[in-house]
């Protein structure tokens, strides 16, 4: 048995394309996933049209500051805004009529924002961050002159990540995934490369049990997917991205652990399927994407159509990403996730079992 697992070991590590994937995998994907881009504006361009000019429109237009905007650069004209948003020179437009300054101590002043819908999710973000400097500004004037009327002041408190840092999320999101992708894959092509061996007969007629043969591989496979976990764990998210982790990383192994049994029942029902190693991936794609899209790591389930935020409670990525996130950011105790750490364990042993027979039947052919 020892030395079978020494030999599984010897297989990965001398896959020389393999490792480099995987370690491409657990460390510059998930440091591009949280640093390559970002969910909110940066530097958006603004163009202002002023009919005003009055004290209160040119502080609006000081209100507007980069990060979030570019300087806001002030035309002489509307024929000038309507040319810029037809050629995409500009995200945004501004239009301040005339007694603006007026009408905004009265409570009744109007603007008009012009957005390019061409990129919409850059053009609903970029607007809505405008809609709240043009807020804020309305409020601060209205506010100096109410007088003695009592006013509601709001006052935002963010838990768990203080600062809205969406690369923390991004970053993370990235790591399941990897560890989702990996665990399907290194399974999956262990086991088809005793068939392009021809060494599967050989087993099959050896003493060795088709149980222990199997054992062996997914132990190996397991451990070296632990030990490339908390390498990512410890240098990429601690160290490189500089993420505060609240959950420590034996308790996110242990999750990790439940978890490989679900993607080991995959990596089982995949190498039933394939016949060879370069099928390994179209498979695996053709599973990944249905969890990936059920799992609320980039679409949320609240925006899924209803049948199929019904069918999100059989993805395991879903149940993985809730539970990890709960561990690693909120810094939740194993009781108050039991009942999502018993779904997954059921979820990952109706797929393990499954998948070893579909993969028993193919072999016994």
């Amino acid at each position: 048995m020892w030395q079978l697992l020494k030999k599984e070991f010897l297989h990965i590590l001398r896959d020389k394309g393999l490792v480099i994937f995987i370690l491409y995998a657990f460390t510059l994907d998930v440091y591009m996933a949280a640093k390559g881009f970002a969910l909110i504006p940066e530097m958006i361009s603004i163009h202002v049209y002023d009919e005003d000019n009055s004290l209160e429109s040119r502080e609006l237009i000081h209100r507007i500051q980069p990060p979030a905007f570019q300087r806001p650069v002030v035309v002489a004209d509307r024929e000038r805004v309507d040319q810029l948003l037809n050629e995409s020179k500009t995200v945004l437009a501004l239009i301040i009529p005339h007694n603006f300054g007026r009408d905004i101590h009265r409570g009744d002043a109007e603007l008009q924002v012009l957005v390019d819908g061409t990129q919409s999710t850059a053009a609903y973000l970029s607007s809505a961050y405008l809609n709240s400097v043009i807020a804020r500004y309305s409020e601060e004037v209205m506010g100096h002159g109410a007088g003695d009327v009592p006013r509601i002041e709001t006052r935002s408190r963010i838990y768990f990540n203080p600062t809205a840092r969406d690369e923390i999320f991004e970053g993370i999101n990235e790591f399941f995934m990897v560890i989702t992708l990996i665990g399907m894959i290194l399974p999956a092509t262990i086991l088809i490369r005793e068939r392009e061996y021809g060494t599967i007969e050989q087993i099959m007629i050896s003493p060795l049990s088709l149980w222990r043969f199997v054992l062996m591989k997914v132990v190996a496979t397991t451990l070296f997917l632990q030990a490339m976990i908390i390498f990512s764990y410890t240098f990429v998210l601690r160290l490189w991205l500089g993420f505060s982790l609240k959950g420590t990383i034996f308790e996110f192994l242990l999750l990790s652990l439940i978890y490989g049994i679900a993607t080991t029942g995959i990596s089982f029902i995949i190498a039933s399927v394939a016949r060879r190693f370069s099928e390994i991936g179209m498979l695996t794609i053709a599973i990944f994407a249905p969890m990936l899209l059920l799992s609320g790591g980039w679409v949320p389930p609240e925006a899924l159509p209803e049948w199929l935020r019904r069918m999100t409670v059989f993805s395991p990525l879903k149940h993985f990403m809730s539970l990890g996130i709960g561990v690693l950011i909120r810094g939740a105790q194993f009781k108050l996730i039991f009942s999502g750490i018993i779904k997954l364990l059921i979820l990952g042993l109706i797929m393990l079992i499954t998948g070893f027979v579909m993969y028993n039947r193919r072999i016994s052919r």
